[in-house]
């Protein structure tokens, strides 16, 4: 996967937003839920779905990468103006899924490596992407999760993300 001038410009930003998301308090997030809930009830009802399938610890580390994804992305007038349907969102998951199944297909590692670097090349949040893959590697609560339950919501994430780029 190739990575642009913008992509590494971007980690700064990410790094700012990161902090303040680790910081969060009972005010931030319920003023956030609040917001959310008003521009992309979608989302949130996704992130609240999870409560049935984690732990309180771990919902509480999803519910900060949300956050993360939710502050990377809600300065885009689109993202304040046009919400992300449950079917938009489950034609991009579809297509994530479809992908990873193509990519398991392959022969080699080398062949799925290719296959899913260049899905990966398409995404304009790459910094995004691999600031959450990085949450999901160091912090404790994310690295005990169950492989398929963390497979599953890594791919949502990365719906939201898509749907997020598109609309």
């Amino acid at each position: 996967m190739k990575f642009t001038q913008n992509d590494y410009d971007e980690t700064g930003r990410l790094a700012e937003l990161i902090k303040k998301i680790d910081q969060v308090d009972a005010a931030y997030t319920d003023r956030v839920s609040d917001e959310i809930f008003q521009r992309q009830p979608f989302f949130l009802s996704v992130l609240l779905g999870y409560r049935f399938d984690v732990s309180m610890e771990e919902l509480e580390e999803i519910m900060k990468i949300y956050f993360l994804i939710w502050e990377y992305f809600r300065s885009n007038p689109n993202i304040q103006k046009k919400q992300v349907s449950q079917a938009y969102f489950e034609k991009a998951q579809a297509k994530n899924i479809e992908m990873l199944k193509y990519g398991e297909g392959e022969p080699g590692k080398l062949e799925k490596t290719k296959v899913y670097s260049y899905n990966l090349q398409k995404l304009k949040s790459k910094a995004l992407w691999t600031a959450i893959f990085f949450r999901f590697d160091n912090r404790p609560m994310l690295q005990k999760m169950d492989t398929e339950t963390k497979g599953f919501i890594l791919i949502g994430m990365k719906s939201f993300i898509d749907c997020f780029e598109t609309i």
